[in-house]
């Protein structure tokens, strides 16, 4: 999916004018998305997925670095991470990450 339609759904979702911002939101968004799957670039079908991590970052702004809050009987949670939603459909893009092989230093 084209930069500016993905920009464009995000724009529709979350009502935000400031399309500098929801590019870096999208931004960072792919980069996690790349980390997390060992991939130097996103599939097609993982771009909905990417947009909805985008959408998440955004939810979050004024609240970085804030893991949880109390106030009287509300407590609110903040998880740090790729939520599990997305982190399970994920999965089905990651790629094996090899370290290291057993043994490669031994003679046979």
């Amino acid at each position: 999916m084209e930069w500016s339609e993905q920009i464009a759904k995000l724009i529709k979702r979350t009502n935000e004018n400031d399309i500098g911002l929801l590019e870096q939101l999208l931004e960072d968004a792919e980069s996690a998305v790349k980390d997390y799957c060992n991939r130097d670039t996103i599939p097609d079908r993982a771009a909905g997925l990417c947009r909805d991590l985008a959408i998440v970052y955004y939810g979050k702004l004024g609240h970085e670095g804030e893991l949880s809050r109390s106030e009287g009987a509300i407590s609110v949670s903040y998880d740090t991470t790729i939520p599990e939603t997305i982190r399970a459909r994920l999965n089905a893009y990651r790629l094996l990450k090899v370290v290291g092989i057993a043994n490669e230093n031994s003679e046979s």
